[in-house]
């Protein structure tokens, strides 16, 4: 068998074709390598050897430029080279390859995500954690890059969120909101240590206004249903179901008209 013809491809590519008609894209690395020429006699051995190695430059290509748009992990790379349907073997060494030269570093994408994620985003460290555990790294490197940021910092930080997040508007009683608050940032991934720290630091105000829309609301709804007495004991218990104080509602409905 013989190279017929050897054309400039796309890129970093040459098209060759063979005497059997067969055209293949191969990588100019291949080409210098192999010193690839016109009317150079080649076996089927030689072909496919050119092929899984020009697999392998194709594969380690993708995840460069898979790389180029933002930072990856090993895992992300394997799952996207899977897609592209690179057996496993070719998978790992371009892995490999991408480690040796430098663009797959697990410190440095771990400070790059916790720094962003500590700038841009709510998450405590607790969830920043279990996000990076599910990329399978190594937990020594992640726990060394949560540290970095001072526990002070954390503080300040959900202290500032906590406040924003009391001060927003809700229809529950205090109590009951500052459960669903300690609640939400426990979700975020702060601990319950320095949750209820923090709750301990901010101004929980209640707005009297509150419970008032709150039992306009009741008694519009339950008032085509309920009357007199009845009605009065719907609306306490929804209320106290909502968080509002004992003395609250009995303060309200003292005021109120049905």
């Amino acid at each position: 068998m013989k190279i017929t013809s050897i054309k400039k491809g796309k890129k970093n590519t040459y098209l060759i074709t063979t005497s059997k008609n067969e055209t293949i894209s191969f990588f100019d690395d291949l080409i210098v390598k192999y010193h690839i020429l016109p009317k150079k006699e080649i076996t089927e051995d030689e072909l496919n050897l050119w092929k899984k190695e020009n697999s392998k430059l194709e594969s380690y290509y993708q995840g460069i430029h898979y790389l180029s748009i933002k930072m990856r992990t090993k895992k992300e790379i394997r799952q996207y080279l899977s897609k592209n349907n690179y057996d496993k073997e070719t998978i790992e060494k371009t892995i490999q390859k991408m480690e040796q030269e430098g663009f797959l570093n697990e410190e440095n994408y771990i400070q790059a995500y916790i720094n962003d994620a500590f700038r841009f985003s709510n998450d405590g460290p607790l969830k920043l954690k279990q996000k990076l555990w599910k990329e399978e790294l190594s937990e020594k490197k992640i726990e060394e890059g949560i540290n970095q940021i001072e526990t002070e910092q954390w503080l300040l930080k959900l202290e500032k969120l906590m406040q924003k997040k009391a001060n927003s508007k809700h229809t529950d009683g205090l109590k009951k909101w500052k459960q669903k608050c300690m609640n939400y940032f426990y979700q975020l991934g702060y601990s319950l240590e320095w949750i209820e720290e923090i709750s301990n630091r901010i101004n929980w105000t209640e707005d009297e206004k509150t419970i008032e829309r709150e039992y306009e609301k009741l008694k519009q709804k339950w008032s085509r249903k309920l009357k007199g007495e009845t009605l009065i004991l719907q609306i306490k218990k929804k209320l106290y179901e909502k968080g509002f104080q004992k003395e609250q509602i009995e303060d309200l409905i003292q005021k109120k008209i049905l």
